[in-house]
């Protein structure tokens, strides 16, 4: 089908209520865990890796859809599950976004606290720590986005070498400013807010040596567990790509740091059959509308 024609037809499926109506009947396969990254500025301001920024009104229709059709869950409400509490409601839903972008708490966290939804908010932790942009807004603005994926893939010291050159500070009005420590401490207070890992500063893990993941991951969770005071007990994979952005090397030593739930980039739903340490999520990126969201949410997985 023509894409605009397509996207038409699922607005016309929203807006009659055919989507609801199927959703409130269905039992989802496992978890529907959402990944967000930020959310974009007004128009007209620069953003970098502007499709992994939705702007605020698809994350307001997005948290309406959710609250109207399905069961937003926090990892909490999962983790009481697992140990023989409650069962999970029939179309648990989990929003989480990874990085941790200043936009999440001054732009993104009123429209979420407005719905009532929970989150896990998945934060690196260097480029909080020294105010400065992630390693690849600061590349891509210094070179481009090919240059971005070139580099990510390089041996983690030689990558290391390479991005610093443009590390730069961050600018309070950036759309790509990260929190500061005492933002993600305000983040970490807000009702159904859970911080998790993400590492100190978000390498292709699978790139480096046991002993680097090891610094990266348990930095990253000294630094959050410091700024937030309780135990960062969740992780996400940067890029999370099995076998391809992590190993069962960076699995085990998840584990031994004492991480109970970890998420990576593989596409689906969470099912009951999955590692607890190598959960599926699905991406949402800027364009992807609430009739499309509800359109995946109830068509994605029954074949």
């Amino acid at each position: 089908m023509i894409p605009a024609v397509a996207s038409l037809a699922k607005r016309c499926l929203l807006g009659s209520g055919h989507y609801a109506r199927r959703l409130k009947g269905d039992r989802f396969p496992g978890v529907a865990v959402l990944c967000y990254h930020g959310v974009r500025p007004p128009a007209g301001a620069r953003m970098d890796f502007a499709g992994l920024h939705v702007t605020l009104d698809e994350l307001d229709a997005h948290c309406r859809l959710l609250r109207e059709t399905c069961n937003p869950i926090s990892l909490d409400d999962w983790r009481r599950a697992l140990g023989g509490g409650p069962p999970l409601p029939p179309r648990p839903v989990l929003v989480t976004f990874d990085e941790g972008y200043a936009t999440l708490l001054t732009g993104a966290l009123p429209v979420i606290q407005r719905h009532d939804i929970p989150i896990v908010a998945f934060v690196w932790s260097d480029p909080v720590e020294q105010r400065s942009l992630a390693w690849y807004d600061a590349v891509v603005r210094a070179r481009s986005e090919d240059e971005v994926e070139r580099m990510k893939r390089l041996p983690y010291e030689e990558w290391r070498r390479r991005w610093a050159p443009h590390m730069v500070r961050a600018m309070d009005t950036d759309p790509c400013a990260p929190l500061s420590p005492a933002q993600v401490r305000w983040l970490a207070a807000a009702p159904n807010v859970e911080i998790g890992g993400h590492t100190a500063s978000h390498p292709i893990l699978a790139q480096a040596a046991p002993e680097q993941q090891r610094d990266e991951i348990e930095r990253n969770k000294s630094r959050l567990e410091g700024w937030v005071g309780r135990p960062v007990r969740a992780f996400a994979y940067p890029n999370g790509q099995p076998g391809d952005d992590y190993t069962p090397e960076t699995v085990k030593l998840v584990e031994e740091l004492g991480f109970d739930f970890a998420f990576t980039s593989r596409h689906g739903f969470a099912s009951s059959s999955e590692p607890p340490l190598e959960r599926s999520r699905l991406l949402m990126l800027a364009g992807i509308s609430a009739a499309e969201l509800a359109h995946r949410l109830s068509y994605s997985w029954r074949a």
